[in-house]
Parts: C-alpha cells; sequence; structure tokens
C-alpha cells in the first residue's frame, strides 16, 4: 500500500502544488478544508486513500483551527510540516508548540517541498525545529 500525506490547505494554488509535487514522489495526498475533514481524515474515514504518514498545515488560513490541527495529527503519531508567511513570528511559534516539527515560509514550501516531506517522512525526529535562518525568504 502507498503512503499518503494529509493536507490542511484551503488555497487552491499551494493544494495543487502540494499535489502534485508529492505524486512524483509517489505519494498520494489527501487535500482537506477545514478541521473536521482533518479530523475525519486522521480517523481513517478517507477510503480508498492509504492512512496519512504525515501532515502538511497552513498556518496561516484564518477561521481553521489549524493549531489544533497540528496537535491532533501529532497525538496519532504524525510528523507535521507547517507553513505560512515568514513574517507571523507569532503563527510559528504557536504551530511549534503545537507540535510541528518544521514551520517553514511559502517561499521554502514552494522550493523545497520534496526534500522537506522525505526528510519528515525518513527520520521525523532528526527534521525537528528548523532555525530561523533556514525561513528567510
Amino acid at each position: 500500500m502507498s503512503q499518503s500525506v494529509l493536507a490542511l490547505e484551503r488555497d487552491l494554488f499551494f493544494a495543487v502544488k502540494i499535489r502534485d509535487t508529492l505524486r512524483h514522489l509517489a505519494l498520494e495526498t489527501i487535500v482537506v478544508r477545514d478541521l473536521a475533514a482533518f479530523s475525519r481524515a486522521l480517523a481513517g474515514q478517507n477510503a480508498p486513500a492509504a492512512p496519512p504518514a504525515l501532515a502538511i498545515v497552513d498556518i496561516s488560513t484564518p477561521g481553521v483551527a489549524w493549531d489544533e490541527a497540528i496537535r491532533q495529527a501529532r497525538q496519532h503519531g504524525l510528523p507535521v510540516l507547517a507553513f505560512g508567511p515568514h513574517v507571523d513570528v507569532e503563527a510559528r511559534a504557536r504551530a511549534l508548540a503545537a507540535g510541528a516539527q518544521r514551520v517553514v515560509s511559502n517561499a521554502r514550501l514552494s522550493s523545497s517541498l520534496a526534500s522537506l516531506v522525505q526528510a519528515l517522512l525518513t527520520s521525523p525526529e532528526t527534521a525537528d525545529l528548523a532555525t530561523e535562518d533556514e525561513e528567510q525568504e
């Protein structure tokens, strides 16, 4: 069974970018737009997709409890890659406090998604907590 990645993302541009990039890594992508759908996917209610092995969470979406999504993913044992604007230091801190292993800027996600995902899937414990220098656009 192939691996899948669960992405909490409302922006069509980033959803397509994530899906297309991960397809090249032979990963199925489950894109959801709200916390309820995220929770259902974590509970395995996303058949026929494989259970997610990683969560990607957009921390810039207003009106979505993305920090709760991060906590839920971590409770299910999933590594979490969070992303958002590099200037939103408060959201970055909240994402790390909620349990995200990596928090990167939108630009970094666009340029390095494949390598970030591979690192988190291969060895999530060594991919913890990116430095501020890595996150500059």
